[in-house]
């Protein structure tokens, strides 16, 4: 078991799985009555795609273990944007550090702060996680892909990722980022989860669809 991170998953459920399809729907419906609770504008995720959402990520979905690596080593940059990385020691489980536990509590992060499990992130831009206190919404946080997005660019530096212009990630970069495995290279793991976050959030953003984790 993991976490599978996918986008134009309504019109993929639509096909082939229908319950899903209703599932989503129906939380869906709960979190745009709370965006229109906050005045934000609602959401309304396609159920036919015009063309293929293509990912440059190479791995789309991975052990959970693995999105805390990159939560352990963003909320260090966080903490200190001058981090100088190091790696988590063998043994040790990155969802317990200090750092990124003391962050859990402020709430405050689109990356840090998202189930790691299941949900949503959508297409709209928005400060403040969405809590549902009434758990109703597979998930209980909703995030925003452009917050996430943000949130990811702070990491370039300490990955050593090159953005042009600070904002999009060439081809060339991102082929060489889904070419890396987790015994390569130092910090191996956290690129390639920051690749298909990175992807996510961009389609997510160019194509009006959510961002689900499943």
């Amino acid at each position: 078991m993991g976490l599978a991170v996918g986008v134009g998953m309504l019109a993929q459920y639509m096909g082939d799985e229908p319950d899903e399809a209703q599932n989503m729907r129906r939380d869906l419906d709960l979190i745009n009555e709370m965006l229109r609770t906050r005045d934000l504008p609602e959401h309304h995720e396609p159920e036919q795609l015009d063309q293929p959402l293509i990912t440059r990520a190479s791995v789309t979905s991975f052990p959970y273990s693995w999105l805390h690596y990159l939560r352990r080593f963003a909320a260090h940059v966080m903490r200190d944007a001058k981090w100088v990385p190091y790696p988590v020691e063998p043994g040790e489980d990155p969802a317990q550090d200090p750092v990124l536990r003391q962050l859990y509590t402020k709430m405050s992060s689109h990356l840090l702060c998202h189930s790691d499990r299941e949900g949503y992130y959508l297409p709209v831009d928005f400060d403040d996680l969405i809590l549902d206190k009434d758990h109703q919404i597979t998930g209980g946080v909703v995030g925003s892909s452009h917050r996430l997005r943000d949130e990811l660019k702070t990491l370039t530096h300490q990955l050593e990722i090159e953005l042009e212009d600070q904002e999009r990630l060439s081809d060339d970069v991102a082929e060489s980022l889904s070419r890396q495995r987790p015994t390569d290279v130092p910090f191996a793991t956290e690129r390639l989860v920051w690749l298909a976050l990175w992807e996510a959030a961009r389609l997510s953003i160019e194509r009006d669809t959510a961002i689900v984790f499943y």
